[in-house]
């Protein structure tokens, strides 16, 4: 009965408004097509998409007005989880298109990495949603916006026909701009709210893994922040200061002496300066994949030490795509501490995990790499652990 009387004000509402519109319309026939400068037809047509569209526009723009309301009152309607079906499912239709336009190998294959990260993306750990509240406001009014361009370019094409070039563009640009908003900045936003879940679920478990093994009588030796910052400084400084500074002064003194190469002092500078600029270009990559290298190894490492007994754990990458290893010492060969890090050789037991189930690989000869970002007093334990174990 309440869904009843819903219907019958919903068509009284609509029934009054249109009313009014047609009142509106009727009174602007009135008015001389010339004293604004248009054609009877043109303006025949305007008076008829005011009568039929005037309503819906006046509710898009009421809606986008309450929406925007509503940030005020605290009352946005919890829109952001319950249209992320939709933008999955259109997502993967546009994947899907483009999957279906592929012409070589290669448009196969980044199609396929794009489905599979999308379905990684679909199945994994949802975090309360990041930047819930703004897509609440966000994902209506952007829906609104585009229904009023699309019906106002209907209307401009059939009572302005033909659109100029400059208004046919300024109408593409600002829908496909609606459009890539409208899909690219929920998507965004969902990714890292599972980006952000699947971390701290993961955090979770490490932590978990820590109170188990101390509870078993392990000592847990962990990355110390500040310890951590100093080592990560000199990669940091190379590949950001030291290489393009390298590269920016040989540059300069390259252009400065290209129009006078024929004097002495030009001659001895050019190639040295040559040969440092190729080798700060070159060497800027390598160096940008050790930084993110330190980086990434010191932050996630952790040993587990016992009497007997050494376990080197730690993992890469995120999400589906994670994989966690776990190496166990079975008999130290030798070992070597450097001022960045500690080289540990000897027969290991390695142990990974990932998204498609464990593998395990037994007895075989490594050299760990172990960054020296452990509190001095836990290195203290560990060099202990290392001298006990090679006497």
């Amino acid at each position: 009965m309440q869904k009843s009387d819903q219907l019958k004000r919903w068509l009284g509402k609509t029934a009054g408004t249109y009313a009014v519109f047609i009142a509106v319309g009727g009174l602007l026939s009135l008015i001389p097509a010339s004293r604004i400068n248009l054609s009877e037809e043109t303006f025949f047509s305007l008076r008829m998409f005011l009568v039929l569209f005037g309503p819906i526009y006046l509710t898009l723009i009421a809606k986008i007005i309450l929406t925007l309301l509503s940030i005020k009152n605290g009352q946005t309607k919890d829109i952001a989880e319950n249209s992320q079906d939709v933008l999955f499912a259109v997502t993967s239709l546009l994947m899907f298109v483009n999957l279906s336009n592929a012409e070589t190998i290669t448009d196969l294959t980044d199609s396929y990495i794009q489905n599979k990260g999308l379905q990684h993306l679909k199945t994994s750990k949802q975090h309360p949603l990041r930047g819930k509240n703004f897509l609440n406001i966000f994902l209506p009014v952007c829906a609104y916006c585009l229904i009023l361009e699309l019906m106002t370019l209907i209307i401009c094409i059939v009572v302005f026909a033909p659109l100029s070039q400059a208004a046919s563009n300024v109408f593409i640009f600002v829908i496909a701009s609606t459009v890539l908003l409208l899909l690219l900045i929920p998507l965004i936003l969902f990714l890292i709210s599972s980006f952000q879940g699947n971390k701290a679920a993961h955090e979770a478990k490490r932590t978990q893994e820590k109170q188990t093994a101390i509870h078993a009588e392990y000592q847990v030796l962990e990355t110390d922040p500040s310890r951590r910052k100093h080592y990560l400084k000199l990669p940091k400084t190379l590949t950001l200061l030291i290489l393009p500074g390298i590269f920016l002064i040989s540059g300069i003194v390259l252009y400065f002496t290209k129009n006078s190469q024929e004097l002495l002092i030009s001659q001895i500078l050019r190639p040295p300066f040559l040969v440092l600029m190729t080798a700060a270009l070159l060497l800027f990559i390598p160096m940008l994949m050790y930084w993110a290298n330190c980086s990434g190894t010191s932050l996630v490492q952790r040993i587990y030490l016992s009497q007997d007994l050494l376990i080197y754990t730690g993992y890469s990458g995120s999400m589906e795509e994670r994989v966690e290893y776990r190496y166990t010492l079975l008999e130290l060969t030798h070992y070597h501490i450097g001022k960045r890090s500690i080289r540990i050789k000897g027969q290991f037991t390695k142990e990974t995990k990932d998204s498609y189930g464990t593998r395990k690989k037994v007895s075989y000869l490594k050299t760990l790499w172990i960054p020296r970002t452990f509190p001095a007093e836990q290195e203290q334990a560990l060099f202990h652990f290392l001298n006990n174990t090679t006497a």
